[in-house]
């Protein structure tokens, strides 16, 4: 692997962490596991038309999605009903409990996001003055 194509994967890598420490902040600022959080977002932006398609948007098996339907339904975020036109399938909906909810994750996600450009353009800032150092290339942070 090139120096370049490193670096790329190294800073992939970081960007990882701090995505998984996004998600941990803002699931558990309004009481939710992260795969709840996952959840109840998918069914906000994507509308899934069934458990399984559920499952593939949030990275989960299909009982795992189930369980995560369980414990939102009980908990008044979600309705499940029977698909008038087919009983075999299933309708999950946001309650207005869950649209209020994910529209706490949304301003959660929009302040986080604010506050990481802002530290982005000033460490880019930072850089071109020549006050911090560049990033290290790859070689050097794995070696």
């Amino acid at each position: 692997m090139e120096a370049t194509e490193s670096y790329g994967a190294v800073e992939l890598l970081k960007l990882a962490r701090h995505c998984h420490g996004i998600d941990k902040y803002v699931s558990s600022s309004v009481g939710l596991s992260i795969d709840e959080m996952h959840c109840l977002s998918a069914l906000f932006t994507d509308r899934p038309p069934s458990v399984k398609r559920l499952s593939e948007l949030i990275s989960v098996t299909p009982t795992r999605a189930s369980q995560i339907l369980r414990s939102l339904e009980q908990r008044q975020f979600v309705s499940r009903t029977l698909d008038a036109a087919d009983r075999r399938k299933e309708v999950v909906d946001l309650t207005e409990s869950g649209r209020r909810t994910v529209d706490t994750i949304l301003q959660l996600f929009s302040e986080v996001g604010s506050e990481l450009l802002a530290n982005w353009r000033k460490t880019l800032d930072e850089q071109r003055s020549g006050s911090l150092p560049p990033s290290r290339p790859a070689k050097e942070v794995l070696a």
